[in-house]
């Protein structure tokens, strides 16, 4: 009857840590289930437990980090397209999540949340930058990664307080889409600056060498087509449409036209 009892209370206890982990953290949904991650725990448990000892709540909760992120390391580098498509989208949902919850990250800048995962998820999608030996220290890793994005981008902020690029999107897309309707009151200075920086967006896009970085800020900017519909009409993973923006932004932020009139729009 003891062993029942105990049994119980380690099963209860590993029911509400693999409730509380998938509340917290969306790394591997769509990818395990709750009653696949409890059932991994359990047996992980079972492999390690010595005699009658009961396992901590800390303990159950590094083994579900390490099985979830043996699970998102399997969907990342996965053949699947569409499980490499919400392993990215799960691992940017928890950058994010860890950005925004982190106590010693003080934001600098109103875009820096989404500047510093940009720059993280660059990192992470290079060919030449495999991950780690062990998949259960994917989670570990990229939030190393992350800190370190962190400090770079604290570092730059202080020295040249840049624009983002990439987060001018919100201020402007609707501009470019959306065509004005006669009962649409706008100040006649921002309807210049705006057609000022279509045209050198226009002009930009159109000299870029890499014809996947036209296409993919043609229908950023001039479109306004997502990420999952332009991975769709290219026929390639959403990473790629990811990485080729993010390298194309790059490449834009060279250009002083463009800075200049995206400088004076926040002015």
């Amino acid at each position: 009857m003891g062993d029942s009892t105990e049994n119980l209370a380690v099963l209860l206890l590993i029911s509400r840590i693999v409730i509380l982990f998938r509340s917290q953290s969306s790394c591997t949904q769509e990818l395990l289930t709750l009653e696949a991650l409890a059932e991994q725990v359990l047996t992980e448990w079972q492999e390690i437990r010595k005699g009658d000892e009961q396992p901590s709540r800390e303990l159950l909760w590094r083994i579900a980090q390490r099985i979830c992120s043996r699970a998102l390391y399997s969907a990342w580098r996965s053949s699947d397209v569409a499980k490499r498509n919400q392993a990215f989208y799960n691992l940017r949902r928890y950058l994010e999540q860890l950005l925004r919850n982190s106590r010693s990250f003080s934001e600098p800048g109103a875009h820096a949340v989404d500047d510093i995962i940009h720059q993280a998820l660059e990192i992470l999608l290079q060919e030449k930058n495999p991950g780690p030996n062990d998949p259960a220290a994917f989670l570990k890793w990229t939030q190393t990664i992350l800190i370190r994005q962190v400090h770079v981008y604290q570092q730059k902020y202080q020295s040249d307080s840049c624009v983002s690029l990439d987060a001018q999107i919100e201020l402007f897309q609707a501009q470019f889409v959306t065509n004005s309707s006669s009962s649409d009151i706008r100040d006649p200075l921002d309807q210049v600056v705006l057609h000022e920086l279509q045209q050198a967006l226009g002009r930009a896009i159109l000299s870029m060498r890499n014809p996947r970085y036209q296409q993919v800020l043609i229908y950023t900017y001039l479109v306004g087509v997502d990420e999952d519909e332009m991975a769709r009409r290219l026929n390639v993973p959403v990473q790629d449409i990811y990485l080729w923006r993010h390298r194309a932004l790059k490449a834009l932020r060279h250009d002083p036209e463009i800075m200049n009139i995206l400088r004076s729009m926040l002015d």
